[in-house]
């Protein structure tokens, strides 16, 4: 019983000093900086998933930089601001920005913290609502709200997001991605899962404009002109024009896009189109002529 005993004693030991090792172990990565734990870097591109243009420049929401960056047409690179880069703190998956409606500064999703939030042309930070639940898209609804498209539930839903907070659902669909203005007091929606574009008016009605083929995943859209828009697919590595009608028809694919995702029309007219496989911004014109702004350091693109 002895010998039992001491083994007994020798184990209990070795297993608390294990729970000690892990607990060292843990609270080591817990205060060593965010840059030796994630792949956060200060002033250059990393994953851009979104973005939107001015005359000045091109902001843009890099989601390994858990960052709002901004982009000179000359592609240098600043940060706007950055989170830590850890899981649940802000940032940490941000996905798309818009510009704010009053004018001031943008907002930005970011499904990693369910949150809403607003940036400052100062680049300072504040939390709009986190009763979100997985945020995709964004447009200005009105001068005082955003439309978010979310994947609510596994579902997905569009809702309406007040800056002050206020969250409500504005209309049902199934798996909606980017989202725009139309240009006619309405808005087009990307449904990934669906394979389609839809329309949607201001008081919620849905109707389809174009479904599947050549469609293989959907991500965003922007409106290129009073009667097209530009849909990126990631899958197809491909922009496809798409008619109010429904004509769809391929305006740049393959080489260099790789994984086309956020798109915005530039002031010049033509889009700029960011590539997170690719490492790369690109400018299109309407013609379908494809070149590179900014890459990713020491990426290929």
């Amino acid at each position: 019983m002895s010998n039992l005993s001491s083994r007994n004693t020798v184990a209990r030991r070795i297993s608390g000093w294990a729970s000690s090792l892990l607990g060292l172990i843990c609270a080591t990565m817990l205060f060593l900086p965010s840059s030796a734990i994630s792949e956060q870097e200060s002033e250059g591109l990393v994953y851009p998933v979104d973005i939107v243009a001015s005359d000045e420049a091109m902001v843009i929401a890099d989601f390994k930089a858990h960052a709002l960056l901004r982009v000179d047409l000359d592609g240098s690179v600043a940060t706007i601001v950055a989170g830590e880069g850890l899981p649940r703190t802000p940032l940490y998956g941000i996905r798309s920005v818009v510009e704010a409606p009053d004018g001031e500064g943008w907002i930005v999703a970011d499904p990693g913290t369910f949150g809403i939030y607003r940036v400052s042309p100062e680049g300072d930070l504040s939390l709009i609502t986190s009763e979100v639940d997985i945020p995709q898209g964004l447009v200005v609804y009105d001068e005082q709200s955003v439309l978010v498209s979310d994947l609510r539930g596994g579902i997905g839903a569009i809702l309406r997001v007040t800056l002050d907070g206020v969250v409500t659902v504005f209309a049902e669909l199934g798996s909606p991605k980017g989202i725009v203005a139309d240009g006619d007091d309405g808005f087009v929606v990307v449904s990934h899962g669906q394979r389609a574009l839809f329309h949607l008016s201001r008081e919620g009605r849905i109707s389809t404009i174009a479904s599947g083929a050549p469609f293989d995943f959907p991500h965003d859209v922007v409106r290129l002109d009073e009667d097209t828009f530009v849909v990126s697919d990631g899958y197809a590595h491909a922009l496809f024009k798409v008619t109010r009608d429904g004509e769809v028809t391929v305006l740049a694919q393959g080489a260099p896009l790789v994984s086309p995702q956020g798109i915005a029309l530039g002031p010049d007219g033509t889009l700029l189109v960011v590539d997170p496989q690719a490492g790369s911004v690109f400018q299109v014109t309407k013609e379908g002529a494809v070149t590179t702004i900014a890459t990713v350091p020491g990426a290929g693109g």
